[in-house]
């Protein structure tokens, strides 16, 4: 069998044969929906950057849109206003092994963002859940920069995808057309896009698509599964506020890791957390052996 690893920079590996990767994030939207996990105040950021680390995070993401369909819109200039005081910050908090995710599907915010990042000598990549959709500029900058991307699955619009043949056809699709224009193949990590992104896409599919996560292996690529809080839980167990949806969210990621995932997004990065990751993966390494 093939094993996945790649990577990133000189200072984090990812794959089978790594340890499974937190994702921390700093989320800078009012309008999302999980309203506990807003940043409320600067002064808070670096207790939260420092507990994120001492955790486990290996990555810290950046957010200032709300990618929730019911969510209210904002402008490029109102995401850029919102984050770049939060990264240049940021930046002076971490140290050089751990990489900023920047979650934008907008170029302008990338752009300045890796500015910024350079200047402080740190490393970065790109979060974006159309799969450069939004702003096809946006895969010209990366290229030309050699950025690391994230592509979440998405046709038309941010997590329109139901099926995992669907989410598959189409990641492959953006990892092809990206390594024809030279992007090296190490740079691309691939997220399936669960969660209720359009109303036709109700809790079951989001459990499928969690339960046939090994066949985006055939893609080759890291996988990052962001299942934190999302609606998808509490539309199973009737569970409305995303506060109320941590157990939901840790045994969902628990199968993910179990069916293949390499990165876990979550809002909560606190204790014990690295050792329910490393658990899960334990338990996925050790089924060869009983199956």
């Amino acid at each position: 069998m093939n094993l996945i690893n790649i990577k990133l920079f000189d200072c984090l590996e990812i794959g089978d044969s790594h340890p499974i990767v937190i994702m921390g994030v700093i989320n800078l939207s009012p309008e999302s929906f999980f309203k506990g996990s807003v940043l409320k105040n600067l002064n808070d950021l670096s207790s939260i950057v420092k507990n994120m680390i001492q955790n486990g995070a290996k990555i810290i993401d950046v957010g200032a849109r709300s990618t929730a369909p019911w969510s209210a819109k904002i402008s490029i200039d109102e995401e850029l206003k919102r984050i770049i005081p939060v990264i240049k910050r940021v930046c002076k908090l971490i140290p050089q092994e751990i990489i900023i995710s920047v979650d934008t599907q907008y170029r302008k915010i990338a752009e300045k963002c890796y500015e910024i990042t350079k200047e402080h000598n740190k490393y970065m990549i790109i979060n974006d859940v159309s799969n450069l959709k939004t702003d096809s500029t946006l895969k010209d900058l990366i290229i030309e920069k050699e950025i690391p991307i994230i592509l979440m699955a998405s046709e038309k619009i941010p997590g329109d995808l139901l099926s995992i043949e669907e989410i598959t056809d189409k990641l492959k699709e953006s990892i092809i057309s990206l390594e024809n224009e030279g992007f090296a193949g190490d740079k691309t990590i691939i997220d399936p896009g669960i969660g209720a992104w359009i109303k036709e896409k109700t809790f079951q599919y989001d459990i499928g698509i969690i339960n046939n996560l090994n066949k985006l292996k055939s893609l080759k690529k890291p996988i990052l599964v962001a299942i934190s809080r999302k609606s998808f839980i509490g539309n199973a167990l009737d569970i409305p506020d995303p506060k109320d949806r941590y157990f939901g969210s840790l045994s969902s990621t628990a199968i993910a890791i179990y069916n293949g995932a390499h990165i876990v997004r979550t809002h909560d990065v606190e204790k014990n957390f690295l050792d329910f990751i490393k658990m899960s993966k334990i338990i996925r390494e050790h089924r060869k052996n009983w199956i």
